[in-house]
């Protein structure tokens, strides 16, 4: 019985000390380029409303519900479902043309905050635009177990969404 003990005490100690050595900050981008202008892009991003037709999260969720209040800075987006859990997105800034910074709310299935960025500029081609996708989050101690897995969780939505954002844009383009 004491070996078991001395077992668990050691793995108790690790887990609870290895939080220690990661990183208390996680951040990931996705960028694609649109073949349309900065402000066609720009339009269609500072309008929640049209978040909701691209969004690539409640994807296979049929019970997710979203609901948007607003437009421009202050307005937000409420979403609850099974599979994607409950939140709340608000814009916080908006950089004309260049920038839109919202403040990410994560009730369920685990609580927390995180930055979206949405940055648009020109590229060197004729109408075209580039369009980055950034999420930011301070993590707790013990969610920093949950940095070492984000971007493979998390990449391929937001890869989905721009690809569902191009496609939306470049239509009505």
């Amino acid at each position: 019985m004491g070996t078991f003990i001395k077992i668990v005490v050691v793995l108790i100690l690790g887990i609870s000390i290895i939080p220690f050595f990661l990183n208390s900050k996680f951040s990931m981008s996705r960028a694609i380029q649109i073949q349309a202008p900065i402000e066609t892009i720009f339009s269609r991003l500072s309008n929640l409303n049209d978040y909701v037709k691209w969004n690539p999260f409640p994807e296979g969720d049929p019970t997710n519900q979203a609901s948007v209040e607003g437009e421009g800075v202050g307005s937000y987006l409420i979403w609850k479902g099974e599979k994607t859990g409950e939140g709340k997105m608000m814009i916080t800034e908006i950089i004309p043309d260049k920038q839109i910074n919202i403040k990410m709310e994560f009730y369920k299935p685990m609580s927390g905050e995180g930055i979206v960025k949405w940055i648009v500029r020109p590229t060197a081609e004729s109408n075209t635009t580039e369009m980055t996708w950034t999420f930011e989050q301070d993590l707790t101690y013990f969610k920093r177990y949950f940095g070492l897995f984000m971007e493979s969780m998390m990449g391929k939505h937001f890869e989905k969404g721009l690809l569902n954002f191009k496609s939306l844009v470049e239509k009505i383009n």
